[in-house]
């Protein structure tokens, strides 16, 4: 009788772990970066508000007025990417949003008009409007997404900074939040160049 060797079933690849665990890092990076983003871009808005505010009152009047928008549409964009319309109807999610981020304006509106007679200075109307911006996110992060609840807790601790700053450290502030955002970017832009050059070497 021939003697036939039979093939050694093939051994589990060990690089496997390590290519869940690298794909996982990689997924989760990629989460907190959009989100890091998300936040850092729109606490500049805020902060270049809080500057318009104490320095062109009228343009800042509708600026916080778009504000409220540009915050809604942020979260309806990212509760898309999340697969938010799988689950809710996309209609029956654009009212939803867009009754929780424009009903706002009225109140924005409000603040100007008591400041126009004078019951209220132009940095009380602008710490009242961070301050509903804060609440605006916070429910959003409640009931929408739950990264809003983190740009809620940056706004609202704005808020108490703005109550101690001088008018022009928001100057300095505006400076710092776009150094911070370019430095995030810049970060995430060469961590993802080794990922892409790695392989290839």
């Amino acid at each position: 009788m021939s003697t036939e060797t039979q093939p050694s079933p093939a051994a589990p690849s060990a690089t496997q772990p390590a290519d869940t665990l690298t794909a996982l890092a990689t997924r989760f990076e990629a989460v907190m970066l959009r989100r890091a983003l998300i936040v850092g871009a729109l606490v500049l808005l805020v902060m270049i508000g809080l500057f318009l505010s104490n320095f062109a009152v009228e343009k800042a009047r509708w600026y916080w007025g778009a504000m409220f928008p540009v915050f809604g549409i942020a979260c309806i964009a990212h509760e898309l990417a999340g697969g938010a319309a799988r689950v809710t109807p996309l209609w029956k999610l654009l009212v939803r949003q867009s009754l929780h981020w424009l009903v706002p304006i009225v109140a924005v509106r409000i603040l100007f008009l008591q400041h126009e007679r004078g019951q209220m200075s132009s940095d009380s109307v602008a710490l009242v409007i961070l301050v509903l911006l804060a609440v605006t996110c916070f429910l959003a992060g409640v009931h929408f997404d739950r990264s809003f609840i983190w740009v809620s807790i940056v706004l609202a601790v704005a808020a108490l900074l703005g109550t101690e700053v001088e008018t022009y450290m928001w100057l300095v502030a505006v400076l710092a939040a776009v150094a911070l955002a370019l430095a995030i970017l810049s970060s995430a832009l060469l961590r993802r160049r080794a990922t892409i050059e790695s392989p290839a070497e």
